[in-house]
């Protein structure tokens, strides 16, 4: 079985929102946000920041996902 959780900025405007998303293969939201924190994100119980919008700067193009597990789940 193989699952993915994605991880969206929450970022909104006055009339468009941030595309941003962080990919990974985590076995729990917990573990998706930890990898997110790595990687720059702001991360809260109900909201999730990509690192532009957390006030890092521009998110590098390997910021996008996050592999957890490179051989497969154990």
């Amino acid at each position: 079985m193989s699952a993915r959780i994605t991880l969206h900025c929450n970022t909104v405007w006055r009339e468009s929102a941030c595309a941003h998303q962080l990919l990974t293969d985590a076995r729990t939201v917990e573990e998706a946000r930890a990898a997110a924190r790595a990687r720059g994100w702001r991360t809260a119980e109900d909201d999730d920041f990509c690192p532009g919008c957390s006030g890092l700067g521009p998110q590098p193009a390997d910021a996008v996902v996050a592999v957890l597990y490179p051989g497969g789940r154990p």
